[in-house]
């Protein structure tokens, strides 16, 4: 009799395992990287971290190299779903209250994913290969999107009158700064900045500051 091996019922929870596995991986390898940064990151604390073994890492991603990119990928498609860059079914909410919602998504996103900043800002005050990687695979991509983002979603005369660029970079820094310094904060002033209502409170400050500016 010959015996059959290829059977779905016993290829799905392998499957199902396997990318549980491999998301968690990514997940911990975000917090290593972020936390200490490509050079110092130690393959063998993310398979620890991951609950998983150094042998796991190299046969899912092969290199330290490959999975630093994969990380990457993978929290930008967060970042994507988070503020509905990959939603291109549903248009994004018009007018000052889609740019309110489109603050109100990005800070919520910035306070779960506080490692997503923490490695841009660790690669970019390093630059080179990897930084120009991020910026050709997912920053120039995503800049026309949000570009169009803020065209549909702003009315840009009830807003101070800013430079483009400044416009750009104080934006992302005061909805990232305090979930970014969260140890500070903590420090400083025993505030855990994850709580929902202190993010609740963050987002309603970012609101107010930037349309308390009225066009007459």
């Amino acid at each position: 009799m010959t015996r059959t091996t290829d059977n779905p019922t016993h290829r799905v929870p392998v499957q199902d395992r396997a990318e549980k596995s491999r998301a968690r991986i990514l997940h911990e390898a975000r917090i290593v990287f972020a936390r200490q940064g490509f050079d110092a990151a130690n393959v063998r604390d993310i398979a620890a971290a991951a609950e998983t073994r150094h042998s796991m890492i190299r046969y899912h991603f092969g290199s330290k190299e490959q999975l630093w990119r994969e990380a990457v990928r993978d929290m930008f498609e967060v970042l994507d779903k988070a503020i509905d860059l990959d939603t291109a079914d549903v248009p994004p909410i018009d007018g000052l209250e889609g740019f309110k919602d489109l603050l109100r998504r990005y800070i919520r996103h910035c306070a779960a994913n506080p490692d997503h900043a923490r490695i841009m800002v660790s690669e970019a005050m390093i630059g080179g290969e990897r930084l120009q990687w991020i910026v050709d695979n997912f920053l120039i991509p995503r800049r026309e999107a949000i570009a169009q983002r803020l065209v549909r979603a702003s009315t840009l005369e009830q807003l101070p009158d800013l430079n483009p660029l400044s416009f750009l970079y104080i934006t992302t820094s005061v909805c990232q700064m305090p979930f970014v310094l969260a140890h500070e904060v903590q420090a400083l002033f025993g505030i855990d900045v994850r709580k929902p209502e202190i993010v609740d409170a963050h987002i309603e400050s970012v609101l107010n500051l930037f349309f308390q500016y009225r066009a007459d």
